[in-house]
């Protein structure tokens, strides 16, 4: 099964959902001779930017991918997956505020456009109003709309534990390979953990499928996160040269692989490196390519390679524990993707 494929199915349904899901009313009474509620203009033009900013929705998809292929509620998959993206896009929105980053995904962050107070709640918007879409779907059984909210709200909490996490990660000296695992387990997992188990609850599945889907959405998050990682390193990520974490300062799985074998100078050397670029300081370029050279030749992006490799043989095994065998090709198409390292 080819996941690129699946994926071009669902996008277009999918982002139709995406698009209205926010589109919620405003009860609470206002003057009558006001055109519109007050704020709700605005609001939505931010979330109308964000969203216009693309990326790859896999989130939105997933749980509709995995629903469908199982025969089951496709309409309350798609409302499901939509607002698991809703959810993602709502801390990324917060992220960027937080780590100061004027860009994403090569257009400029809310923050930077609108202000740090109206993203904050273009970000609130986004998370809250995920929740309530879930609550009142009509697409949704009545008996699932709990379950599935509570799905979210609890993997959003989890996400914001892991983006706490991931901001005090800079604290630590050193920081360890097992060290940055374990915030992509508390931030990225939840997510996809919460779209997996949608599936399993939108299809009947049972307590032990639920608690598969979880294990489940742990190893493929953090899966997704070390690719990430290898398509910086190789240059393949989409953002120009080799090196752009490095370029901003932030550790990868690679990169800290690859200093459990360098000397001390070196251990050093890239410590000044990494807090000038992370003050604002960003290295030449050529020494950004003499460190990404540095990272594979210290094995670095081999480490990172067999671990994602493990990982995703790891997420084929959970797969099978969750979804029944018409579902978990699905699955395994989507380990097979990220196990390709070409952008």
């Amino acid at each position: 099964m080819d996941f690129d494929a699946l994926l071009g199915r669902m996008f277009a349904p999918s982002e139709a959902v995406l698009r209205r899901l926010l589109q919620l009313p405003q009860d609470h009474p206002w003057p009558e001779t006001a055109a519109v509620p007050a704020g709700m203009p605005l609001l939505q033009q931010m979330v109308d930017a964000q969203l216009d900013a693309g990326g790859k929705r896999l989130r939105a998809v997933l749980t509709p991918a995995l629903v469908a292929a199982g025969q089951g509620p496709l309409d309350a998959a798609l409302v499901f997956g939509a607002a698991v993206e809703l959810l993602h896009n709502g801390t990324l929105v917060h992220d960027d505020i937080q780590d100061g980053d004027q860009l994403r995904r090569g257009r400029p962050t809310l923050w930077t456009v609108y202000g740090t107070p109206q993203a904050i709640n273009a970000g609130d918007g986004f998370l809250m109003g995920a929740l309530a879409a879930v609550l009142q779907a009509p697409e949704i059984k009545e008996s699932l709309r709990a379950p599935l909210a509570n799905l979210l709200a609890s993997a959003l909490f989890e996400t914001i534990r892991g983006q706490v996490a991931d901001l005090a990660l800079r604290d630590l000296d050193p920081i360890t390979a097992d060290d940055l695992l374990a915030v992509h387990i508390a931030k990225t997992g939840p997510l996809f953990a919460a779209c997996l188990q949608g599936a399993v609850l939108l299809l009947d599945g049972s307590a032990e499928q639920m608690a598969a889907a979880k294990k489940l959405g742990g190893v493929l998050g953090v899966a997704f996160q070390v690719r990430e990682d290898l398509l910086d390193l190789r240059g393949t990520k989409g953002r120009g040269a080799a090196g752009a974490d490095l370029r901003e300062g932030k550790v990868t799985y690679p990169l800290l692989c690859a200093l459990q074998r360098a000397t001390p100078p070196d251990v050093a050397a890239l410590r000044l490196l990494l807090t000038a670029a992370a003050a604002g300081g960003p290295p030449p370029p050529d020494r950004v390519a003499w460190w990404v050279a540095w990272t594979e030749a210290n094995g670095g992006g081999a480490d990172a390679e067999v671990f994602l490799q493990q990982s995703l043989q790891q997420a084929r095994v959970l797969a099978e524990q969750a979804f029944g065998a018409d579902v978990v090709p699905v699955a395994h198409a989507l380990a097979d993707r990220l196990a390709q390292l070409d952008g």
